[in-house]
Order: structure tokens, then sequence, then C-alpha cells
């Protein structure tokens, strides 16, 4: 009976000795895991080790480049992420909803970086940096997610901020900066980052949205550019339509422009436009404008509202939804006047 005893206290001891050793693994690994588990919000990542620049990184077959993001770091901030790559395949993971627009618009990457206060764990950023392959892209997805009622800054080409982000055209790179909420000092820490920026990732500072300057000055609303590269007013026939706002009296009207092959494609696109309009609803206008009538402007009653399309040269243009004819012939006879310049221009070199 003793025997037995004693070979059940024996095996206990065994049991007992495993189950200390099971526990003491265990614990190790949480230790190792905790004490590396957040060591990126500290900087002490690899990559965050670099300045800003593009190394390769290798995906599979493909090599693909990512921004790192060392030399950006604010004052008085950690890093709180590893810098993250998207691309054309997986970028709806980042943006879901909103991914169709970028990739129509010439995505090429997404790089994003996290930044946390030191003093203030609640203070934290995005950096969100969109390849777009070249600045038209680039201003095409700037100008055409860019909400009302936001602060231009005029210091900067294509820029605004709002209570809690600032966003910004940057060479062939649209930019966001987003806050984890409404902060005075987010927004502060935010301008350091631009500048930062600016110095560390290199454009080419000549090359410029072209189209934009031939666009009228007078009235013209700052800031109130959009470049639809397809679709524009709903007319799929439409694609690199830049379109400006402008104030005229009380009235705000809407120009628009865009460049095509040669003259014949130009008329034909106007052409199509004005059946576009005529077929959904549209009653057919005289054009009291002599200028206009020179041109052969097409001029159409769109439910209440005021079309006029026509094309010189390469160029089709015209006005959108203008509350009076009056002022929708007024704005489309000095667009026509410019644009007949910028032919003119074009011929001679």
């Amino acid at each position: 009976m003793s025997s037995v005893r004693d070979q059940a206290r024996g095996l206990e001891s065994i049991v007992s000795i495993c189950i200390l050793g099971v526990l003491i693994l265990i614990g190790v690994g949480i230790f190792i895991k905790q004490s590396s588990y957040d060591m990126s919000r500290f900087g002490l990542g690899p990559e965050q080790t670099a300045g800003i620049e593009l190394s390769p990184q290798r995906s599979g077959e493909d090599t693909q480049e990512i921004l790192t993001f060392g030399s950006l770091m604010p004052q008085g901030f950690n890093t709180l992420s590893h810098t993250e790559l998207y691309n054309p395949e997986n970028l709806y993971e980042k943006i879901n909803g909103k991914a169709p627009l970028y990739l129509e618009s010439g995505f090429v990457s997404l790089s994003t970086q996290r930044f946390i206060s030191k003093e203030d764990e609640s203070l934290w950023m995005e950096l969100f940096v969109y390849d777009m392959a070249n600045i038209k892209n680039a201003f095409s997805v700037y100008s055409v997610q860019k909400r009302a009622g936001v602060e231009l800054l005029p210091s900067m080409q294509f820029a605004y901020k709002t209570s809690n982000g600032l966003y910004f055209v940057h060479g062939k790179y649209y930019i966001e900066l987003l806050g984890s909420c409404e902060s005075a000092e987010l927004l502060q820490v935010m301008g350091q980052v631009v500048e930062k920026i600016s110095v560390n990732l290199p454009i080419d500072r000549e090359v410029k949205v072209a189209e934009l300057a031939l666009f009228p000055k007078e009235g013209l609303v700052p800031g109130g550019a959009k470049l639809y590269l397809a679709n524009a007013f709903g007319f799929a026939g439409l694609i690199d339509t830049f379109a400006a706002r402008y104030k005229i009296g009380d009235e705000t009207i809407t120009a628009f422009l865009g460049r095509y092959s040669d003259s014949k494609d130009a008329r034909n696109k106007a052409q199509s436009y004005y059946n576009f309009l005529i077929e959904n609803g549209g009653k057919v206008k005289p054009a009291v404008s002599e200028a206009l009538k020179t041109i052969e402007s097409k001029v159409v009653d769109f439910y209440g509202t005021t079309e006029i399309v026509f094309a010189i040269g390469p160029f089709v243009a015209g006005v959108h939804e203008a509350e009076s004819q009056p002022s929708a012939e007024k704005l489309a006879a000095v667009l026509a006047n410019k644009l007949n310049q910028a032919e003119k221009a074009m011929s001679n070199d």
C-alpha cells in the first residue's frame, strides 16, 4: 500500500514539474512578446532610422518602392507604426470605398506613417503619401475630393486645411495629414511635417498644371478649380476636363475646358456633349453674343440653367449650369478669347 502511495506521490511531482515548466515557458513568451510588441512607436523600427527615401521592397516576384519617413518626424513626437505600403491590388484595404477614384486617376502606390506625441498619447496623426505618377493626376484627386468650406493655404499652390487635417499636392504626390482630433497643436505640428516634406521629398518644381493658366483671371474663385479625368458633368465623352468657378455679380458660374488631339476631335467632342444635353431634356437657345455666334457656340437651356459648349482649335470649352444666359455668355466669350490667343500662340511655335 505504501508503495502505491509512493508511486502516486512521484507521479504528482512529475506532473507538477511539467505544469510549472509550461507556465515558465508561457511567462517567457509573454515577456518576449511584450518587450518587442510596440517598439516601433518609439522610433526603434529599423526603417525609422532612415531619412525619407525610395528603397526597393520585394514581394514575391514584384519589386515595389516604399517611402521611409525617419526625417519627417516632428519635434516632440515618436513614430507610432512602421511605414506601410499599398499598391493597386491592395489599396482597398486602407481606403475601402475610395480606392476606385485613385485607381482611375493613375494611382501608383501609397505609403503611410503614424506619429504620436511624447507628452499626450491622445494626440497622433497619420501621413498618407499617394504617388499618382504625375502632377495632373495628383491635382485631380486633390480637387475632386476637396470639400466645401475649407481654409485654403495661399503659401502653397494646391493646399487646404480642415479642423483636423491638411491636404496638398507636392509634384506627383497627393498628400494627406489626418489628426486624431481637432487640435491647434496637431495642426501646427502638421505644418512642420509639410516643411520637412518640401525639403526631403524632391520634385521637379518647374512642372505645372498648364491648363489652369488658360482660364481668365477676372472673377476666378481662388481654389475653385477641379480636374475630371473622366465623366465630366455625367458625360463619358468629356475626359481630362478642367472646371473653374467664377463669381459674376451675385452668381457663381462654372467654366470648363479640355484639350484634345486636334481640332476635328475637339469639334466632335463638343457636338457629342451638345447632343447629350439635348437627349437628356435640354432645349436649344440662340446665342445673343456676336462673339459666340462667330465660333458657332451651342447654347442650351438645361432645366432652368444655361449650358454653353464650343470648340476652338484642339480645345472644347464652355459654361456649365449658369443661373442666367447673359452671365453665361459673358464668361464664355472671355474664355473663348483666351483660348483663341492660346491657339494662335501654339500655331506660331
